[in-house]
This record gives structure tokens, C-alpha cells and sequence, in this order.
């Protein structure tokens, strides 16, 4: 009986066996890795359909996707954004299409798919670490990426930027290999990835500096031959990221390039810039880039979290300056290692190889480069408004989770001659248990203060009863929200969503955040102005905590 669950259980081992010695890792870090995916997993999926929020920008894109498959034409870009002119592209909607028909509308089966795509970021993040640092730094990496509240946060809900994170994770990694295997075509992985960056959220092309940067110190290496195919593939990858763009490029030239002319005045006009100082704002970017990823910060606990979120970034920065330090040299302070009683292993493990120091400084540069330009070019980043403004700079999620999992595998290292082996260890443990507790403390909440899609589903069936058949009209109070949370689900229920001149019932929306009043006098000034004759209340509910539903009818 022995020998047969032996036998079985070495069946199984096999294909794990394979991918990890062609990996150049074990079959034990593979089997923490599976584990590591599977937590992050878990962490993901577990009560997905009310986990995440519902509002306007979850209901709008599904109903740009309920619209493509129902006309076969899929949008060119996206709504407004916050400067009125630019949107996210259409790649965005080919990515999660899929998901929308295979859930015939129901955006559950969307959020899946991002709650898929986000788990991509946890062993590309072990990948790149672990080829630079070693299994401790791999690890870790992926263990902060499935464990982070804010990355967790962002999987649970419909919102173009969201698949910023695994688009980014995908380029990183492509330019990463290009640059430590000296292959080339690499650089068209790299280039997808900054494809899907760029399309899902227009602040997240900066992602083309970094990548144009890694490029070039590709380019340096090797000879001539192979310096023109890297070149060769740079530009296949550039020919990539220009063809998602060519349906926006036809509709600008058809256009007269408004939306270029409006992006060009929006970052030209007087007020576009910041009033902080230029060292000021880097100062702040540079915490928030580098803590939100590791704590959610400053979405949550915006003052009492301040402080953790500063001393982690100094963390992150002084280690990061250690290892790249600490990799300069090629032999380690201290004895040489023939003189160390440690195994030869120890010993080599000690000397930084020439992978490591290229990838620490790797790493290293491309977040500073992220965090100077985004810093000093997105006012947005070095502020904190009463609107989510995470967006602007999750691009830089990746770089963050990987730099950790390179100072951890650094203390977690066994270097001969130096002592204080275990001190170190246990400072690296007591670093990774502290960060995992902490976002354990922060994730998103099992059902969301907004009930989600389930509340907006009940919303909408309370509606529709109280229609019995007759045509239905939404007016929002707070014109530039719209009304989608709640006129999509009764359009995926087949009930008729016509104009307020047209609809027998008249359903009104008072967001509190956006409009005072509500509840009473703002409805009251919307009837006074209203140019739809006599109308009945029939109704009155809190859809969501912040979000009021009237319901009229059309008096005969």
C-alpha cells in the first residue's frame, strides 16, 4: 500500500518536478508558490458577486459591453475622464468581452475574469524576483502580491484601471527577460503588456519611459548582430502598441484630433500644475507609490496611517539603496569565503552574481524612474482629494512588490564571515509577518458597503414591481454620474428604458456625496422645475447607503 501511494504520489510530483528544474527552482518553492497562488486565490474569489462595489463606472462599461454585443461594434474608447476629453481605449473591452458573453451580461463572470487576471501578478512578481534574488526574494514577492489588500481590493470590482497591475506585471517581466536572457523577442511580450497598461487607463502609458529605458541598456549589450535584432524586436514591439491605437488615431483624424487638442490644453492651462513644490510633491509621491501597494494607504485610514506609511517607505527606500549597494562589489565584506566555515553553497550564494546586481539596479531604476515622472507630471499623485486617485500610479505596483522581495531575500541571505545570521532572518520574518497582518487588517470586506451588484439587483426588481410593464425613465440629480447602477440591471431584466418625456414611470437618483438635499428638498427642487406635468410618488428607498431612489408615475 506504501510503495503504490509513493508511486502515485511521485506520478503527481512529475510535471511540478519538470517546471521547476526548468525554472532552475524545486519542487518545494514550486509547491509554496501553488500554495501562495491558491491563498491569493481564495483571498480573491470568496463571496466575489457582493464583494465588490457597484456604481456608475461598474455599470457603465457593462453597459458599453451589453451594447457591443448586442450591435457587433465595439466602442473606440471609453467615457469621460476626469479632464473631459481622453478615455481609456478599446483594448480594454476586448479584454473582458469574453467574460460578458459567456455570462450573457451579468458582470459576476467580469469581475472573475479580473479576479483572474490579477492572480497573474503573483508569479510573474515571484518570477522576476526569484531570477534576481533567489527563492527567499521570489517568495515573498509573491506572497505580498497575494496577500495585498489594495490588490485584493482592486480584483473584486469592474473598473477599467484594474487590469493595470497584471498588464504592467506582463511588461516588467517581458523587458526583465529580454534584458537577462539577451532574447529579443522578449521585448514583444514586454510590448503587449504596455498595450494593455496603456489602454486601460491613459495615465498608466507613462509605463513607455521605463520600457524605452530598459531598452536601451539592452541595447548596449552584445554585438552589432544581435544589438540590430533587439532593435528589430524594439520596434515590432512599438509596431504593437501603435496598432491598438489606430481605431482612436482614425476617429482623431476624422475628428480633427479633439481629443489630442483637448489633452494638450488640459496639461497647458494655468491651473494644471500644482501649488506644492516640486521636492514636496516627489517627497509625497514617493510614499504613496511605494506604500499603497504594501498597505492601501492613502485609501484607508488616510491620517492614522500615515506614519506606518512613511516609516515603510523609508524602509523600502533605505533597502533598496542596501541592496543596490551591497551588489556593487563582487566579493562580500569580510573574510574571504575559503576562510568561512559555511558550505561552498553559502559561500558562492554570498557573491553577488552578475544577474543579481544588473537586476537590483534593474528594479531600482525603473521605480525611481516611475516615481520622478509621475511625481512631478500627475499633480494627482502627490495629492489627496476626496476621489479615488490610486489609478494614476498602480503601474508602479509591480516594481514596488518585487523590490521588497529583493531586500527581504537579501536579509534572508546566509552571508559567511558576517554573523548574525539568525538576527537577520528573524528581521526579515518579522518584516514579511508584520506587512501580511497589516493588509489582513485592511482587505475589502466580504460584501461592500454598497451591497454590490446583488443590492442593485433588488433595487431594480423593486423598481420593475412597481412599473407592472409600464416604460421606465431614470433621472439623476447629479447629471455627470448618470444613472447606469441601476437602468442596467432592469435592461438586462428586458424592461424598457425610455426618455422622461416618453416613460410612464419617472425614477429620480440623489447620490448624497454629489447632491444635497436628498431625501426631500433636492427632489422637491427637481418636481418645481420639471417640465413633465403632474407626477405621483410611488416610491422612496435607499438603493445604497449614499444613493436615494424616488419613484413617480405619470398622473393621466
Amino acid at each position: 500500500m506504501r510503495s503504490m501511494l509513493a508511486g502515485t504520489g511521485a506520478r503527481l510530483a512529475q510535471p511540478w518536478s519538470r517546471l521547476a528544474k526548468r525554472l532552475g527552482t524545486d519542487a518545494r518553492e514550486m509547491a509554496c508558490l501553488a500554495a501562495i497562488v491558491l491563498a491569493g486565490a481564495v483571498l480573491r474569489f470568496a463571496s466575489l458577486p457582493a464583494r465588490g462595489g457597484w456604481d456608475s463606472d461598474q455599470a457603465t462599461t457593462m453597459v458599453d459591453l451589453h451594447s457591443a454585443l448586442s450591435t457587433g461594434q465595439l466602442p473606440t474608447f471609453g467615457p469621460l475622464s476626469s479632464i473631459l476629453t481622453f478615455h481609456h481605449g478599446a483594448l480594454y473591452y476586448d479584454l473582458i468581452l469574453p467574460a460578458a458573453w459567456l455570462g450573457n451580461g451579468d458582470p459576476v463572470w467580469v469581475v472573475a475574469e479580473i479576479a483572474l487576471l490579477s492572480l497573474l501578478v503573483i508569479p510573474i512578481v515571484w518570477w522576476i524576483a526569484r531570477t534576481i534574488g533567489g527563492a527567499a526574494a521570489g517568495l515573498t514577492a509573491g506572497l505580498m502580491a497575494a496577500t495585498s489588500a489594495s490588490l485584493i481590493g482592486y480584483a473584486t470590482f469592474i473598473w477599467n484601471p484594474t487590469v493595470v497591475e497584471p498588464g504592467g506585471a506582463i511588461a516588467f517581466l517581458g523587458a526583465w527577460q529580454a534584458v537577462r536572457t539577451r532574447r529579443p523577442a522578449w521585448w514583444a511580450v514586454a510590448a503587449v503588456g504596455a498595450a494593455f497598461v496603456s489602454q486601460a487607463h491613459v495615465a498608466a502609458g507613462v509605463i513607455v519611459l521605463p520600457l524605452g529605458v530598459a531598452l536601451l541598456v539592452d541595447l548596449r549589450h552584445g554585438p552589432a548582430a544581435r544589438r540590430r535584432r533587439v532593435l528589430g524586436w524594439g520596434l515590432a514591439g512599438v509596431a504593437i502598441l501603435v496598432a491598438t491605437y489606430l481605431p482612436l488615431i482614425a476617429w482623431e483624424m476624422r475628428h480633427d484630433f479633439a481629443e489630442t487638442r483637448g489633452i494638450v490644453a488640459y496639461f497647458t492651462q494655468p491651473n494644471a500644475g500644482s501649488s506644492v513644490g516640486p521636492l514636496l510633491r516627489l517627497v509625497f509621491a514617493t510614499i504613496r507609490i511605494l506604500a499603497w501597494p504594501l498597505t492601501r494607504w492613502p485609501m484607508i485610514d488616510l491620517r492614522p496611517a500615515f506614519l506606518p506609511a512613511f516609516t515603510l517607505a523609508s524602509v523600502v527606500l533605505i533597502g533598496l539603496a542596501w541592496r543596490i549597494g551591497a551588489t556593487t562589489s563582487r566579493k562580500p565584506d569580510g573574510p574571504e569565503p575559503q576562510a568561512s566555515p559555511r558550505p561552498l553553497r553559502q559561500q558562492q550564494e554570498a557573491v553577488p552574481s552578475e544577474i543579481e546586481r544588473l537586476g537590483v539596479r534593474f528594479i531600482g531604476g525603473l521605480l525611481l524612474l516611475l516615481v520622478v515622472v509621475l511625481g512631478l507630471g500627475l499633480h494627482s499623485v502627490s495629492e489627496v482629494q476626496a476621489l479615488p486617485t490610486e489609478q494614476y500610479h498602480v503601474v508602479a505596483d509591480p516594481l514596488v512588490l518585487v523590490a521588497v522581495g529583493l531586500i527581504v531575500g537579501g536579509l534572508w541571505r546566509a552571508v559567511p564571515g558576517r554573523g548574525l545570521v539568525a538576527a537577520r532572518r528573524l528581521a526579515a520574518a518579522a518584516f514579511v509577518v508584520v506587512l501580511v497582518a497589516w493588509n489582513a487588517g485592511h482587505w475589502p470586506p466580504l460584501t461592500s458597503a454598497d451591497g454590490g451588484w446583488p443590492a442593485a439587483q433588488a433595487a431594480a426588481a423593486r423598481i420593475q414591481r412597481e412599473a407592472d410593464g409600464s416604460t421606465v425613465a431614470f433621472v439623476p440629480l447629479f447629471e455627470a454620474k448618470g444613472s447606469d447602477a441601476y437602468s442596467y440591471p432592469l435592461t438586462v431584466e428586458g424592461v424598457s428604458i425610455e426618455t422622461p418625456e416618453e416613460a410612464t414611470i419617472i425614477v429620480v437618483l440623489c447620490d448624497t456625496f454629489w447632491t444635497e438635499g436628498c431625501d426631500g428638498s433636492a427632489e422637491e427642487a427637481w418636481l418645481a422645475q420639471s417640465k413633465l406635468g403632474p407626477l405621483l410618488k410611488m416610491d422612496r428607498f435607499h438603493a445604497a447607503p449614499d444613493r436615494i431612489l424616488t419613484v413617480y408615475r405619470k398622473v393621466p
